[in-house]
């Protein structure tokens, strides 16, 4: 008897938190963008010439997107100079810091110059993004002995001050080093997708170049994204560093529910100048809703409801959101 009533007050303690969930106004925010299952990332590395003879066009082909890492001083950069300046910031790929030479420096001095050359290189060739914000970073892998006389401490606190995000480790993560193949590159977004994680693959030279991957290989790779496109969010780096961690830090807060409207607001802790990127919220509706016009800030879009929910974007931060049903 007495396990009877233990059962029954825990179903009617557990009872309003069951029934929250269909209560109008609920919200959650969405593991990544559009409700998607994971973030996955095409790193480019060295400014090689196959990224502007196969990469690009592949990519652009299936409305694709990646992220170039560039070494502004080099000679390959130099030899597709209006590739790299015009063309793929015009398109709106993601520009990475890559280091000026690829080189290194003999002193703390010389690695530090390297990295704030390239720096205002990326602010010089996206005039119209913010400055200063996030800026996705990899250390060049290869480099001679002494090349690089920076402690991790020392660069954890250079890559700070200038606003860089360390990119995941190459280990593991490196076409034609971790994977020979389209299908094994493939398991390795299938395995993002399982996670719900963020996840990429670093690649060279794509059909030549050095530590190339065969044009057939990366062709398998992106056609296997496309035919995903429903479960996996391909974008940059620093778009999924940055939902990644505004998504962790917000809180939704309910503050009106009616039969026409619900009013929330989700708040951050995060610096809104350099943590700008929107997030995917799915907030329960009154069942008479059809359609939804979202509004934040003057901007208002409309959106469907799809079994007794809407998804839709929102900034993090002071302005309110506002919903209401058609």
């Amino acid at each position: 008897m007495n396990i009877v009533r233990s059962i029954l007050s825990l179903i009617f303690l557990s009872a309003p938190l069951l029934f929250a969930e269909d209560k109008p106004g609920t919200t959650r925010i969405a593991k990544w963008k559009d409700n998607k299952a994971c973030a996955f990332i095409l790193m480019f590395d060295d400014s090689s010439s196959t990224h502007v003879k196969h990469v690009f066009p592949e990519l652009q082909k299936r409305n694709l997107t990646g992220t170039f890492y560039i070494n502004p001083g080099s000679g390959h950069y130099g030899a597709n100079r209006q590739f790299w300046e015009k063309t793929l910031p015009g398109a709106g790929f993601e520009l990475g810091n890559h280091t000026m030479t690829h080189k290194g420096g003999d002193s703390k001095a010389e690695v530090e110059k390297e990295i704030t050359d390239c720096n205002e290189v990326v602010h010089h060739l996206t005039p119209n993004a913010p400055w200063p914000r996030l800026v996705t970073f990899a250390k060049p892998g290869g480099l001679k002995k002494g090349k690089w006389p920076l402690t991790a401490e020392e660069q954890a606190a250079l890559l700070a001050e200038n606003h860089l995000i360390q990119r995941p480790s190459f280990s593991g993560r490196g076409a034609q080093v971790a994977f020979k193949t389209g299908d094994q590159m493939l398991a390795h977004v299938d395995k993002a997708v399982k996670n719900h994680s963020m996840e990429c693959i670093i690649f060279h030279g794509v059909e030549g170049d050095w530590i190339s991957t065969p044009l057939s290989e990366f062709i398998i790779l992106l056609d296997g994204l496309t035919e995903r496109d429903e479960q996996v969010w391909v974008t940059h780096h620093m778009a999924a560093y940055k939902y990644s961690k505004a998504r962790d830090n917000a809180k939704v807060k309910i503050l009106t529910s009616s039969p026409n409207q619900i009013t929330l607001e989700v708040n951050s802790n995060l610096d809104p100048e350099l943590y700008d990127q929107k997030l995917t919220l799915v907030t329960q509706v009154p069942a008479t809703w059809k359609t939804v016009g979202v509004q934040q800030a003057g901007e208002t879009s409309e959106f469907p409801v799809h079994k007794g929910t809407v998804l839709y974007e929102a900034r993090p931060g002071n302005a309110l959101i506002t919903l209401s049903g058609k």
